[in-house]
């Protein structure tokens, strides 16, 4: 898929969805919600649980938002194994600008494997893990370091 059909959300005929751009808005819409909850129990000040939203998204706690979490819950991905091996690494223990990094990083690889044919000698989950993840990461730094969210932290 090229940058501009991505950027556009044109449909993806290989990934049988709208592409990156709708599933960008659906894992904002699920992602919105379950952090909206852990703040109702916890408070503004709650932080934000990427490991809790693995679980509830692979264990089917709430609506796939995307083809790629259905795939991965389909192939049994655990979400504990998915959140230390592929969420974790990129997010704990970083600073702002290395997790902008690895999330670019991500984005990037996404648009590479999309392009016709590129993913054909990739294993097979390969693409619905580094999808999924790059959209959490990004919803999650977006959370943490957007204005919007640090104003309604009281930050």
């Amino acid at each position: 898929m090229g940058l501009l059909t991505w950027l556009f959300g044109e449909r993806d005929e290989a990934r049988g969805s709208g592409g990156l751009a709708v599933d960008a808005r659906e894992m904002r819409r699920t992602l919105d919600g379950l952090h909206a909850e852990n703040v109702r129990v916890h408070g503004p000040a709650a932080p934000i649980d990427l490991r809790g939203m693995a679980r509830d998204l692979l264990e089917g706690e709430v609506a796939a938002p995307t083809a790629d979490v259905v795939d991965l819950m389909r192939r049994g991905v655990r979400p504990d194994e998915f959140y230390e091996t592929d969420v974790r690494p990129s997010w704990e223990g970083l600073g702002e600008a290395q997790r902008a990094q690895r999330i670019e990083g991500f984005m990037e690889l996404s648009l590479l494997m999309d392009a016709p044919g590129a993913a054909e000698d990739l294993p097979e989950e390969m693409l619905p893990r580094v999808h999924t993840k790059m959209l959490m990461l990004a919803w999650a730094f977006d959370e943490t370091y957007g204005f919007i969210s640090l104003l309604g932290r009281g930050g």
